[in-house]
């Protein structure tokens, strides 16, 4: 076929140019849609200027239709490799798992309420008849004890628990 007219002007029809890129005709419509492929004011699709859109997309990355499974790979690979890092963390005791920090810390917030829900029964006798700079001494003095106890962190808190999860684990598996 001979073109005499401007060649960038060769329009085709959404079926030719399925058939031309080996995509589906609905897929041809999207990319009208979206823009990667060019139309004339009737609707006919720019061949030209349409092929070299699709060919930068394709190159680029953007059409869904091509997938890399040289990346998707390294991405899978990537994932397994975080995942055993952390099995690894856990097993160091310098990682633990957000289920386990919260019921460690939701018990330890639960203790401290506790103990300070109790201060008022506990020191009311030993505040009767005191002065302000007394009471406000003894009660600074039984906070700061509540929160020295708190504040004291150890890694033991959280052991017995992540072998407590583990197990769990294991009965899953």
């Amino acid at each position: 076929m001979k073109i005499s007219k401007d060649i960038n002007n060769v329009v085709t029809t959404q079926t030719q140019m399925a058939r031309a890129l080996k995509v589906s005709q609905p897929r041809v419509n999207q990319m009208i849609k979206d823009g990667t492929l060019p139309t004339d004011e009737r609707g006919s699709v720019l061949l030209v200027e349409g092929m070299r859109r699709y060919f930068l997309s394709v190159k680029a990355g953007d059409d869904d239709s091509q997938v890399d499974f040289d990346r998707e790979r390294a991405l899978h690979e990537k994932a397994k490799r975080e995942i055993a890092e952390l099995k690894l963390e856990k097993m160091r005791k310098n990682a633990y798992s957000a289920k386990v920090v919260e019921y460690v810390m939701t018990a330890m917030a639960a203790n401290l309420r506790t103990q300070l829900l109790g201060l008022p029964s506990k020191l009311a006798p030993m505040l009767e008849g005191k002065s302000k700079e007394e009471i406000y001494s003894l009660l600074t003095t039984e906070i700061e004890e509540k929160l020295a106890e708190l504040s004291a962190y150890s890694p033991d808190l959280f052991s017995d628990e992540i072998d407590d999860e583990e197990e769990d684990e294991d009965e899953d598996g």
